[in-house]
């Protein structure tokens, strides 16, 4: 009997470590993609290198700051990148945002007529807003429809956002690709 007992042990951990070597355990994401590659540091671009691209992401909607009802202040966080470096970096320079009506902001070669309002963000202003982000170095502005004493009444609830950068050190206006419509609704 206690062979048949050792006998049956033996079994049960051979069955047992078997049963372990053929698991395997699998990391997915939520979207069920394989994990990517570990994440690697990447190195910034050279100081003296001047920004080709710029990136743009939004708050999720513009905010009412004066309470009446009607979003008034877009929040924007602007990334640089000197391309072909994967990591933005800050650079001395200007911002210039406009929007337009839906379809009016034109493009880069041949802007829109009038725009709707318009902010040019000095040297000192931009260095204000330098900050860092996931990504990395960025600027954080708020653009409010009431700066320079206008009001926060427009005829649209969407607009195009248009940017550019122009560096301090000289070299070509860097235009944000494409147009961004960004929405206005009333609240």
């Amino acid at each position: 009997m206690k062979l048949h007992l050792i006998t049956f042990a033996r079994a049960s951990c051979l069955v047992s470590t078997l049963m372990l070597a053929s698991c395997q355990v699998t990391h997915t994401t939520s979207d069920g993609a394989p994990m990517g590659a570990k994440p690697i540091e990447v190195a910034p671009p050279p100081v003296t290198s001047l920004p080709n691209a710029i990136a743009i992401t939004f708050a999720p909607k513009p905010v009412d700051t004066d309470g009446n009802n009607r979003p008034d202040t877009l929040q924007v966080t602007v990334f640089l990148f000197a391309r072909p470096h994967p990591a933005p970096h800050w650079c001395e320079g200007e911002f210039y945002f406009a929007i337009y009506p839906p379809g009016k902001a034109g493009t880069p070669t041949h802007p829109g007529g009038e725009p709707i309002r318009e902010w040019s963000l000095s040297r000192e202003t931009v260095q204000e807003a330098r900050t860092r982000a996931l990504v990395g170095p960025c600027y954080e502005f708020n653009l409010s429809l009431l700066d320079n004493g206008n009001s926060d009444l427009i005829e649209q609830e969407s607009v195009d956002l248009v940017a550019s950068f122009q560096p301090s050190a000289g070299g070509p206006r860097v235009w944000m690709r494409g147009i961004r419509a960004v929405q206005f609704p009333k609240l």
